[in-house]
């Protein structure tokens, strides 16, 4: 109703004029007719799938797994990774049918054969050519596989290979067949010049037989509407056998059929019908028979020859290429619709005028024709270079250029400014009917005059590169520069001089200089700073935070560039998200959010970013050689997302060697030994749609949040303690849409130290060791008392022989003074023998013989006295322990005088002092040793000396 009456509105005050706002939902209808959701394509090259080129067909699994025959083997891809399987013999594959997810037939140059899955989720290959080689011509091929019930079918162009019960039944075609469809629940064959027949068993009979196939090759039969069928050729269009007759399908498309030669054609589950081609990709066609998309080179697809078409459970689009694979999805956000325009370059603006669409970019203004479905954005002459600014004004188009300011009319661009860089135009409200605009060095003033914008001068007085700018109800220009800071502009009443002028920058209230920008909310003026917003307070002529706003808007307070839109509605852009709101007054609610991420293959031009408002909830998004058409008033319909869980594709085991094992997937808990407690897993997750999914865990036991998002399904926990955990993992998208959550219960088991056998192991290892400590702490005890005694005993024996060291000390003190002494008194008689025996000499007779011979004999008996050896004998016995009696047993010939010379020897006397000791002389005492050394049996090299020491 709203709506109605804003057009009405517009009616009645400009009545020549298309209506601005009704023109612009011409161009939503119109697009909407035209479906280009080009950025729904998603392209895989051989280096994506890590496989060959070419892939001739794909078939989907009952789980959402696509399998794809390729020319290097059998290509499976589970939503996240590619998985290339080799045939044995290494041949092509030409077909593929994925009875299941456990159960997939292939087929390709002399081979056929099985592959089923294993625990671990790996593929295997059983190969029937032992059964079927004796049926293979020289260079068969098989390219087409169809099963029904247990019976599974391989075509060549001349015959068909039955499997059943583990054999195989030939039959020869009836012509060169080109093509064997399941319909229904016949299998039919397509034979070149005939016409269509029935394989039953081994049985081929005709089903339709007419002169139109005469010189056609069949290229598909598919079911059509009841009982018919459709009959695909591959020069000549599709026709229709409704049973009776063929009739032509779609007559007018014939030619374009004729001319790109049909080679695949699939219906898809919702009922839509795919034409692939050989020289011009895919077109689509719903239920009804009209086009809704058509795909090629141009617009997306790596390849415009279709070898193979499948549809998943989503109904995307799956298409096998002579270059590559494509995923075009059906599923995406109904509020947002990407048209991917190559080779325009970075759009900067856009505007929707005389039913056609124009867009500003860095390399030119281009427009296409809104009516014409198949028009493509052409070049306005004269407006290359940047094209900053689109507005309409009136009933023309004013393009703000690099160069200066241009309008357009019937699609004549005209310049009417030389001022370069036209950035930004704005009514002026202190004067009706004239406009202000920013450029590179100037502010231009316009005015409207019979619907044509007319310059009027250049504003004196300020000269500035002002990127955006906005008029206040006091009439005062906000300016906001290029780079840094904002001007508040006061003009004369003129409105062609600047006469006053205010800088905010680093000084203000902002803080800072850079990332000012200026808007207009609710006819308020509004600054945005990327980190919060600001309002103009006119009552105090005063720049203040915009409280309000601030509180209600979240994130998006850090927005740097606000859009109006009709009925109180305003785009917020940030560098993360795009929002619209519904502000009145003080009521502020978020219509719809976008993050920026989702653009991006073609993403917003950084700093330059816009969105052209069509209605309340709909507008144009300037992209990176595209825009995108943005719907708040659709809800997402990618919430199905929610239905589904993560698969556990695969889970290792890894020790501290990073030496892995692979556990088979599985819902029970799964046991991991300590000794491989770092895990690894990979999921899958075949929800297809255009738009990416981003992973997440949680380790329940060890975790306290969700990861981060990531757009890996691979998640690995290193060394993991002994214990229980439940790990959990789900799949967002952008939307923050969650799928269920898949959950894996983790049991750790304790090391084998830590085992309750290990525990009793200890248990009995600590008995042992209290016994065995025990045992040694009495022992430690007892030789420390032993150790005790003995140190006692040492001492008491160090003492002992320190007493005994002292008293032989003082013996050997004793025996040398006692045989020093003895020594003395025999060298003193010694001496008085001699001079007695000298005076005798001298006085002869006159010295009486007796007493001569009385004083001699008393000499002697004193010199040899009995009494001195048995002194000398206790001495030396005190002092040297048993040495005569061990001399003696050891040389029992020794006389007593043999023994005093050992003794005085032992004390180490020389013969002069041995001499007075025997009575005798040095010579004497030399002779008796000589003597002594023959009854001790020594020899002339040994010693005496050494030998009586040794006792």
């Amino acid at each position: 109703m709203g709506r109605t009456c804003f057009i009405l509105i517009w009616l009645m005050l400009i009545p020549h004029l298309s209506v601005y706002c009704q023109e612009e939902d011409n161009g939503w209808m119109a697009f909407n007719q035209q479906h280009l959701a080009t950025e729904s394509i998603n392209n895989f090259s051989k280096m994506d799938y890590g496989a060959g080129t070419q892939n001739w067909g794909v078939s989907a699994g009952r789980d959402g797994m696509m399998y794809f025959a390729n020319n290097n083997g059998l290509l499976e891809f589970d939503g996240t990774s590619w998985r290339l399987y080799h045939l044995p013999n290494e041949t092509i594959l030409r077909a593929v049918l994925a009875v299941n997810d456990s159960l997939i037939y292939t087929s390709g140059y002399r081979e056929m054969g099985f592959w089923k899955r294993k625990p671990s989720g790996e593929l295997v290959y059983h190969s029937l050519n032992s059964l079927a080689e004796q049926y293979f011509s020289r260079n068969e091929e098989f390219w087409n596989i169809v099963r029904d019930d247990d019976k599974v079918y391989f075509h060549s162009f001349n015959r068909i290979l039955l499997y059943q019960h583990d054999s195989i039944f030939p039959t020869n075609l009836p012509g060169f067949t080109n093509v064997m469809n399941k319909v229904r629940n016949q299998i039919l064959l397509g034979v070149r010049d005939k016409g269509i027949y029935r394989l039953l068993g081994e049985k081929i009979t005709p089903v339709v037989t007419d002169p139109f196939f005469e010189g056609k090759i069949i290229r598909f039969i598919l079911p059509y509407k009841k009982d018919e069928l459709m009959i695909g050729t591959a020069s000549n269009g599709i026709v229709i056998w409704d049973g009776k007759q063929l009739q032509q399908w779609k007559p007018d498309w014939r030619p374009y059929f004729h001319e790109n030669e049909l080679n695949r054609g699939y219906f898809l589950p919702n009922g839509n019908l795919v034409i692939g081609t050989i020289i011009d990709g895919i077109v689509v066609f719903d239920k009804s028979g009209n086009l809704i998309h058509k795909y090629n080179h141009t617009n997306g697809l790596q390849n415009n020859t279709i070898l193979g078409i499948a549809g998943d459970q989503f109904n995307n689009i799956w298409l096998a290429l002579d270059h590559g694979i494509d995923f075009i999805s059906t599923r995406n956000n109904d509020g947002v619709r990407i048209e991917n325009i190559p080779n325009i370059g970075a759009v900067y603006s856009a505007a929707i005028f005389q039913n056609h669409i124009y867009l500003g970019t860095n390399q030119g203004l281009f427009s296409k024709d809104l009516s014409d479905p198949s028009a493509n954005y052409t070049l306005v002459p004269n407006t290359q270079s940047q094209n900053w600014d689109l507005r309409v004004i009136g009933n023309q188009l004013v393009v703000g250029h690099n160069e200066g300011t241009i309008v357009v009319d019937n699609g004549k661009a005209n310049f009417i400014s030389r001022s370069s860089g036209g950035f930004a135009i704005k009514e002026d409200s202190k004067h009706k009917g004239h406009y202000i605009q920013s450029t590179y060095y100037n502010l231009i003033s316009y005015k409207e005059v019979d619907g044509h914008l007319v310059m009027e001068n250049i504003i004196s007085g300020f000269a500035d590169l002002i990127r955006y700018i906005e008029i206040d109800h006091l009439g005062n220009i906000w300016a906001s520069h290029m780079h840094r800071g904002i001007y508040q502009l006061r003009l004369n009443d003129k409105r062609d001089k600047v006469i006053s002028q205010k800088y905010y920058g680093a000084s203000s209230v902002f803080g800072k200089e850079h990332s000012l920008n200026v808007f207009k909310v609710e006819d308020r003026i509004v600054f945005t700073t990327k980190d919060k917003l600001f309002t103009y307070d006119d009552l105090n002529d005063t720049i203040i935070p915009y409280t309000h706003l601030n509180e209600h808007l979240g994130d998006y307070i850090k927005a740097h560039r606000i859009i109006k839109a009709p009925d109180h509605h305003y785009w917020f852009i940030s560098s993360e998200k795009i929002g619209l709101f519904y502000i009145n007054q003080s009521r502020v609610r978020l219509i719809k959010s976008y993050p920026t991420s989702y653009f991006k293959r073609s993403p917003l031009f950084e700093d330059f970013e816009n969105i052209l408002p069509i209605t309340a909830d709909k507008g144009i998004l300037c992209l990176e050689n595209g825009i995108a058409w943005l719907d708040a008033s659709e809800n997402d319909s990618l919430q199905t997302i929610s239905n589904f869980a993560p698969q556990l594709r695969r889970l290792q085991l890894i020790n501290r060697r990073n030496e892995a094992i692979s556990q088979v997937p599985g819902n029970h808990a799964l046991e991991v030994n300590y000794s491989h407690n770092s895990i690894e897993v990979r999921y899958s997750f075949p929800h297809y749609s255009a738009e990416p999914v981003f992973y997440q865990a949680f380790l329940k036991g060890i975790d306290q949040k969700w990861s981060d998002k990531s757009e890996s399904s691979v998640f690995r926990f290193d060394r993991l303690p002994a214990g229980t955990y439940q790990l959990q993992v789900k799949a967002t998208d952008l939307w923050h849409n969650e799928s269920r959550v898949n959950s894996l219960t983790l049991e750790v088991q304790e090391p084998w130290y830590s085992t309750t056998l290990a525990k009793i192991g200890y248990f009995v290892l600590l008995v042992v060791f209290s016994i065995l400590f025990q045992a040694w702490g009495a022992r430690r005890t007892k030789r420390k008392q032993r150790i005790h005694i003995e140190k006692r005993e040492r001492e008491l024996i160090l003492l002992r022989n320190k007493n005994l060291r002292t008293e032989v000390e003082h013996k050997s003190k004793e025996l040398a003074n006692s045989t020093m002494s003895i020594i003395k008194k025999n060298e003193f008689l010694l001496d008085l023998k001699q001079q007695v025996t000298r005076h005798k000499e001298q006085l002869g007779t006159r010295y009486p013989d007796k007493y001569f011979n009385d004083i001699i004999k008393k000499i002697d008996k004193n010199i040899s006295s009995h009494d001195d050896w048995q002194i000398f004998e206790t001495n030396f016995e005190q002092a040297h322990e048993q040495f005569l009696r061990k001399i003696k047993d050891d040389f029992p010939d020794l006389t007593a005088k043999d023994l005093r010379m050992c003794a005085y020897l032992r004390m180490n006397l020389s013969s002069k002092e041995i001499a007075p000791l025997l009575g005798i002389t040095v010579r004497g005492v030399e002779n008796h040793r000589y003597r002594l050394r023959k009854k001790m049996g020594l020899s002339h090299d040994d010693n005496l000396i050494d030998l009586i020491l040794q006792y």
